[in-house]
């Protein structure tokens, strides 16, 4: 395989297993553009055809349509809360039975799952499979039939530039005042997926919106920018829904700024869902040694009030040599949950302790 073509197979999964060939539908696969820009959203557009004699009823909705790599796609390493041991979907839940047809035609645009976008100038090929699930016309939905469709398609990605970006973009940032919801909910995905410098006031806005909120946790995320993260700091607030806090939590604490060390443990100590529990693992993240005391009181308290599983996790974040007898001493906990959490606790910290540190955490791992 040559070094400046990475070939990626995207499985679209509408159902399981294949009946008879009755009914058919020719699919081609192509991208949106011809020409992508690096760091762009990039846009895949799906055109089935009805090639059978008979009308067809099938699942369209794009919850179905599954994304997932075949062949291993080069990762992207971030800071995570669980430490070293540890697919999207292509624009929203919205969608129904169609109808096509013999001769009709359906277009489709998805968007390309995070992760799965070239990372460097060339022709990225990809392999597309869709298993196509077809339903009686009378109400019942009951299946009839089943089919597997291939294609092929290129993404020829280049370098960008400022300019071309903003004027990307632009159609974008109008989609999010459409009046339909699948173009809203695209285009958000497009840009908080694949935030650009120049769009962090369009975040910001969406962040501010009920029904973008939560979608902004990951382009404020990538963003990374100082005010990005003092809205996901706001984001923890008691004010907001768990379902918002707890993400933005996840999402500040990954970005590893220790300036946020101090909101970490306050927020733990509130002992407010499990906002509180993620807190704990971000502060061990976020403080490194200086969260040991604390996460040890949270430990020693009677009764219990903050599980230990998750403290134990917290104190492989730190780092910290410390954090290691502790984590011994849960070792031998009756609790499988506690046990095993320990145990990847101290894996964690075999890869961020030196080999000296490294090899006393690790023995400790295998006795």
């Amino acid at each position: 395989m040559d070094l400046d073509r990475i070939i990626a197979v995207i499985v679209l999964m509408a159902g399981s297993s294949t009946l008879a060939d009755a009914q058919e539908l020719a699919a081609r696969y192509h991208a949106e553009k011809a020409i992508n820009p690096l760091g762009e959203a990039v846009f895949v557009v799906v055109e089935l055809a009805n090639i059978s004699s008979r009308t067809v009823q099938f699942d369209d909705g794009p919850c179905a349509q599954r994304f997932s790599p075949v062949v291993p796609i080069k990762q992207r390493s971030t800071d995570k809360l669980y430490g070293c041991a540890g697919e999207g979907t292509g624009g929203s839940c919205l969608g129904s039975f169609v109808e096509l047809k013999p001769g009709e035609k359906l277009s489709r645009r998805y968007l390309l799952p995070d992760g799965l976008e070239p990372d460097a100038a060339g022709d990225f090929d990809y392999t597309v499979e869709r298993e196509i699930t077809f339903y009686a016309r009378d109400g019942s939905h009951k299946v009839v039939d089943r089919q597997e469709v291939r294609g092929t398609f290129t993404i020829h990605a280049v370098q960008a530039n400022h300019t071309q970006l903003e004027a990307d973009y632009a159609p974008l940032v109008a989609h999010l005042q459409s009046r339909d919801p699948l173009q809203r909910a695209l285009a958000a995905s497009a840009i908080t997926q694949h935030p650009q410098e120049f769009l962090e006031p369009v975040i910001l806005r969406l962040s501010r919106d009920p029904q973008t909120m939560v979608a902004s946790i990951t382009g404020l995320k990538k963003l990374g920018t100082v005010r990005a993260k003092q809205r996901l700091a706001e984001l923890t607030a008691s004010g907001y829904e768990e379902y918002v806090r707890q993400p933005a939590t996840t999402a500040l604490a990954e970005l590893g700024d220790s300036t946020y060390c101090e909101l970490m443990l306050q927020l733990m100590n509130l002992r407010q869902g499990y906002t509180s529990e993620i807190a704990a693992k971000g502060a061990g993240l976020l403080c490194g040694e200086k969260a040991i005391p604390q996460l040890v009181s949270l430990l020693s308290r009677k009764p219990s009030t903050f599980p230990a599983y998750e403290i134990a996790y917290a104190l492989g974040n730190t780092g910290s040599r410390t954090a290691v007898p502790i984590l011994i001493e849960l070792l031998g906990h009756a609790d499988a949950g506690i046990h095993r959490a320990a145990k990847e606790a101290l894996y964690t910290l075999t890869h961020w302790e030196s080999n000296s540190d490294g090899d006393v955490a690790r023995n400790s791992v295998e006795s």
